[in-house]
């Protein structure tokens, strides 16, 4: 492969890293390490002479082909090259899903983008400021498509995405599931014999055939069949972990759906609250605190508004003072005093 197709095949595996679980990331890490590195490193060298050093005690032409065919219907090195090919393949569909699903994403986030940009300049070009600020700020933090949100956000599998993602899971399993009992029917266990006894044409009697490491060969075979078992574990696993959580977010749904239309309104809408309280302050002129940013506005008078009470306050006390004086003398307070002088018009 040339280097191009080993980036594209890197762009692949990123979008698709981004938009599978936890456990999904560590079933890849286990097929790239554990399976195809041990494939093309170890395993193949184990299998190179399997053919040739497969020996019987005759020389009739023709037997020792027809006994190694019958021992052996398939290389077991190239039937783990089959496993782990046919396994992948539903992962690599579903990357191939994901690379069109945000192709079409960062589409239609680019056209949204257009359409507010044109909107913001044309309000712009009408004169008014107000609405353009307003757009700006929704735009920037008010109320951001959401598109731009899931670019931002952990990416959630959702709709038909998680429902692709569950399908290539489940044929995985089938797969894996099928590889590994096909295995031992076809071979009678994972155990490789050192002998094999051949009868049939062209062999003219029971032929004894002698197979070369077959202690080797038994070990990798186990190894590849406990790694397909930690991968099927795996699999399952996730599966399970995405029923309970689609499970979940749908009884979620139906308890949201069960609850009053204001109910849902006021837990889809946190800021909604506040703002019916401010509302209510501003209608009514009333100073009880509004939980929120709210609650000051309500508590805390103004400082003019404070000075100016305790200014009427005080000018009561002292006119309140001074009659209590006069009426204590014998004097009348509405009365003139004698140095004021009535006149008469």
């Amino acid at each position: 492969m040339s280097r191009a197709d080993w980036s594209f095949l890197e762009d692949l595996l990123e979008k698709g890293q981004e938009y599978s679980t936890p456990i999904g990331r560590v079933w890849l890490t286990v097929l790239f390490l554990f399976r195809l590195l041990v494939l093309g490193t170890a395993a193949e060298s184990a299998w190179d002479d399997e053919q040739a050093d497969f020996v019987c005690n005759t020389r009739q032409p023709g037997c020792t082909p027809v006994c190694y065919n019958t021992a052996f219907p398939i290389s077991h090195f190239r039937y783990f090259v089959l496993q782990v090919i046919f396994v992948s393949t539903p992962t690599i569909f579903y990357f191939g899903y994901v690379a069109v699903h945000a192709g079409k994403s960062r589409r239609n986030i680019e056209v949204k983008d257009e359409k507010q940009t044109g909107k913001i300049l044309i309000s712009v070009y009408r004169g008014t400021k107000e609405d353009s600020e307003e757009k700006e700020k929704e735009r920037s933090g008010g109320s951001e498509p959401d598109c731009a949100k899931s670019s931002d956000e952990p990416v959630k599998l959702r709709g038909t995405l998680l429902g692709v993602y569950m399908f290539s899971i489940l044929l995985k399993v089938l797969l894996e599931t099928g590889f590994i009992v096909g295995l031992w029917f076809l071979y009678d266990g994972f155990f490789i014999a050192a002998k094999f006894e051949c009868t049939g044409f062209p062999c003219p009697h029971t032929v004894d055939c002698f197979v070369s490491r077959p202690t080797e060969k038994t070990i990798f075979t186990i190894y590849t069949q406990v790694i397909a078992a930690v991968s099927l574990l795996l699999n399952l696993t996730e599966l399970l972990h995405l029923l309970a959580r689609a499970a979940s977010r749908r009884l979620e749904e139906r308890r949201q759906d069960s609850l009053p239309r204001s109910e849902r309104a006021r837990r889809d809408d946190p800021k909604l609250e506040a703002r019916r309280a401010d509302a209510t302050l501003n209608t009514n002129g009333a100073t009880e605190p509004n939980p929120g940013r709210g609650a000051t506005a309500g508590a805390d008078p103004l400082p003019s508004y404070v000075n100016c009470m305790d200014e009427i306050r005080r000018t009561h006390s002292n006119t309140f003072q001074y009659t209590e004086h006069l009426q204590a003398a014998g004097k009348n307070p509405n009365s003139p005093s004698k140095g004021q002088q009535k006149h008469y018009v």
